[in-house]
């Protein structure tokens, strides 16, 4: 007996048509949320949209964005060039005062220190000798002038017997003359002995000064290879945090004085660096208060300075604290900051027209006039700008509308009926 085969068409068109039938759903429930949406957001930008003029309380900000920066810091040198041969710290870690960051080797450096202490060694045997040598001369030109005192006093001595015989008539007058000629003669010995002594003693200073200033440049030269050689073992200079390290200091590597290896900043104090746009910062003056979102919590501050130059179109504040930071608070962790520019506690405000984007200049906007149903162009005076709302200086009077948008089959008018809206 034959079967007969089931007719599979039928089911097959019954679900394709099922699935084409869900798509079209879904699609128009999409369709309908977005449509909703985009009629929401384009309601207040309608040609027929007005705003009202009322008196309320106006905050005006301007926010940036930026880092915390510590307030102290201080870059890591090398005072003496070498060879990485370990490196101890890397960014992030805390750090003591004195704690050592890398290590460097420099063979030549340590033989030039032992060069010197030997130096040392030497400078200090040859002013041990010279200020002997000195005492002894100085000994022996006072030995020879005490013995001149001597010779003189035993002239003198003679001299005065010879006087007294010559009264007496014992001696002649030639015995006399050669006694004071030989008392002159002691006399100028003992002179030329003393000259001696103050020259010798000039001398021999001269001498000993020379040889101390040897000793204290071989003591200057030894402290500073010794200190060259502690600074090879590069340390921190303050406690802190390490928040830079340079990316190239692999093992082997050779250092040059002077080269800059890291940071390390304080992490009692900090500051916020602020980026404002060029437009907002010309509103921004030092003193200005502002906050700081700090990992979700508001820290107030003040503006301590603005950067007099545009880089980019963004302009560099600081931003100083009033109170207590955080405790997890850390260099260069990004925050939002909101400076407040101006505080009205009851002005003239409407919702910002179309077009009105500076503020502090005078704007051509058309006004309801409601007793001949018609819009009317009015130069209205903007002050102050804060997100969607527009501060009225002149033009405006409280309860007066405008529209915040004009169609463009209009802008070129003066006046128009509320009706032509809608032409």
């Amino acid at each position: 007996m034959f079967e007969i085969p089931k007719d599979k068409n039928r089911f097959t068109h019954i679900k394709t048509l099922s699935i084409i039938i869900i798509t079209c759903l879904l699609l128009g429930l999409i369709a309908l949320f977005f449509g909703k949406n985009a009629l929401s957001n384009s309601s207040s930008n309608s040609p027929s949209a007005l705003t009202e003029a009322n008196q309320q309380p106006m905050l005006v900000t301007v926010s940036g964005y930026g880092k915390l920066v510590p307030k102290i810091q201080r870059g890591i040198n090398t005072i003496s060039s070498g060879h990485i041969v370990e490196v101890l710290q890397q960014p992030g870690n805390v750090v003591n005062e004195g704690d050592v960051i890398l290590k460097l080797n420099n063979p030549k450096l340590l033989r030039a220190m032992e060069t010197s202490e030997l130096a040392l060694l030497e400078a200090q045997s040859n002013l041990t000798l010279i200020t002997a040598e000195s005492r002894q001369a100085l000994d022996d030109q006072q030995g020879k002038m005490r013995l001149a005192k001597v010779r003189l006093a035993l002239a003198q001595a003679e001299l005065s017997a010879h006087e007294k015989l010559k009264q007496n008539q014992v001696i002649s007058v030639l015995d006399l003359h050669k006694a004071q000629v030989a008392w002159e003669q002691e006399n100028a010995i003992l002179q030329m002995e003393t000259s001696r002594l103050e020259t010798l003693q000039q001398t021999r200073k001269a001498i000993n000064d020379s040889a101390q200033y040897r000793l204290e440049k071989a003591q200057k030269q030894r402290e500073l290879l010794v200190s060259e050689v502690d600074q090879l073992a590069i340390s921190a200079s303050m406690d802190g945090m390490l928040t830079e390290l340079a990316n190239d200091l692999d093992i082997g590597r050779y250092l040059d004085e002077g080269q800059i290896v890291g940071m390390i900043a304080d992490l009692s104090q900090y500051y916020a660096r602020i980026n404002i746009t060029a437009n907002d910062a010309e509103f921004v003056t030092p003193g200005l208060p502002a906050r700081v979102a700090i990992k979700g919590i508001d820290i107030v501050g003040n503006v301590t300075r603005v950067e007099p130059t545009v880089n980019n179109g963004s302009v560099e504040i600081d931003i100083s604290f009033n109170g207590d930071l955080p405790s997890s608070v850390r260099p260069n962790i990004d925050v939002n900051a909101v400076i407040e520019i101006a505080s009205h506690q009851k002005t003239l405000v409407i919702k910002r027209p179309i077009g009105v984007i500076r503020g502090h200049r005078q704007y051509p906007l058309f006004v309801l006039n409601e007793e001949l149903e018609q819009f009317e162009m009015r130069q209205v005076s903007i002050g102050d700008i804060a997100g969607e709302q527009a501060q009225v200086i002149a033009g405006l009077h409280q309860g007066e509308r405008l529209l915040l948008q004009v169609p463009p089959h209009l802008q070129n008018s003066v006046q128009f009926s509320q009706g032509a809206l809608h032409e």
